[in-house]
């Protein structure tokens, strides 16, 4: 820990940064220092003394925290530094600043969100087909991954939402992300699936036409429903649905079949990845699709996966083996 004379030191600052910082920042940065102190102290067996504050220290302190720290975090800390050295310097603590060319984390491209492999949604399909609601869990399986709708949008969904039709479909998202209201087209593969849950509750056959016809009018009573059931007859709400795709995960993982990391969201990223695989570069498309408000969030799918890295490496020509 700091000595007595550091922390009337740092008691000081604080005065000082509250008046120049929002108390939140002031706070954050107090807390930086401290751990930088803490920090200082593990490496070189004594607490760090103003005059002994050098670049290489500062620099040293970053490139540990890169390597358990998110960029932002990284990039708090280098300001909370920043501004303790020239606090220091400016009250004559300092004669130079150890600062003054201590720069920021550059924030690094993401990859590509880890998406599922055909074999490994057929094989979350296929354990969907088997579970307690073979109907149900198929058809929120499939709609996720065939219009790419977060799971909350999918459990909101009402039975005035969805438009049925024989050779046509859509879902209408009220309130997406950000409250935005959206339309997605339903393709043959969620249409069927939806039929195949439908139906008995309709009372009809589960082929497309008869559920198109006797699909209920979005003015009706039953159109006001929530879509989706749950074992008793109730609401199957948010965290229902997910704890029964986790399920279905879990066994597929079980079994080295999926990815035990995979989630409902990678549902979402999966129609994503297939959408742009069929269409190259349509991102205005698939942002309308997905409901995202700006072309960055969805450029992160254009990015090559770790996977992809991986095999773009493997195949240089560096590479003798």
């Amino acid at each position: 820990m700091p000595d007595a004379s550091l922390t009337h030191l740092l008691e000081t600052w604080q005065q000082d940064l509250i008046l120049d910082r929002a108390s939140a920042t002031a706070r954050r940065y107090l807390s930086a220092i401290h751990r930088f102190l803490n920090w200082y102290e593990n490496q070189e067996h004594r607490p760090l003394e103003v005059q002994h504050l050098t670049p290489i220290a500062l620099v040293n302190y970053r490139t540990i925290l890169q390597r358990t720290e998110s960029t932002s975090t990284v990039n708090t800390h280098v300001c909370a530094l920043r501004t303790w050295c020239g606090w220091l310097v400016a009250n004559g603590y300092l004669s130079a600043n150890p600062a003054e060319r201590f720069r920021l984390v550059a924030h690094q491209p993401r990859h590509a969100p880890q998406a599922l492999r055909d074999p490994e949604v057929n094989a979350l399909l296929r354990a969907a087909a088997r579970s307690r609601h073979p109907a149900r869990d198929t058809a929120i399986v499939q709609l996720l991954l065939q219009t790419g709708m977060r799971i909350g949008e999918c459990a909101a969904l009402r039975w005035a939402d969805v438009t049925f039709g024989e050779k046509q479909g859509r879902i209408l998202i009220r309130a997406g992300k950000g409250n935005k209201a959206r339309q997605v087209p339903l393709n043959l593969s969620a249409r069927s699936a939806l039929a195949g849950y439908a139906a008995p509750i309709l009372g009809c056959e589960p082929t497309l036409r008869t559920v198109a016809g006797t699909y209920p009018d979005p003015d009706s009573p039953q159109g006001c429903l929530l879509f989706w059931q749950s074992q008793k007859g109730g609401v199957l709400s948010v965290s229902a649905m997910g704890r029964m795709i986790d399920t279905l995960v879990k066994e597929c993982a079980s079994r080295h079949l999926v990815p035990s990391t995979a989630s409902a969201h990678t549902l979402r990223h999966t129609f994503a990845h297939h959408y742009l695989r069929a269409h190259p570069g349509d991102l205005v498309g698939l942002a309308a699709l997905l409901g995202h408000s700006s072309l960055n969030t969805t450029r992160i799918y254009v990015q090559p996966t770790d996977e992809e890295i991986a095999s773009r490496v493997e195949q240089i020509g560096l590479n003798a083996w």
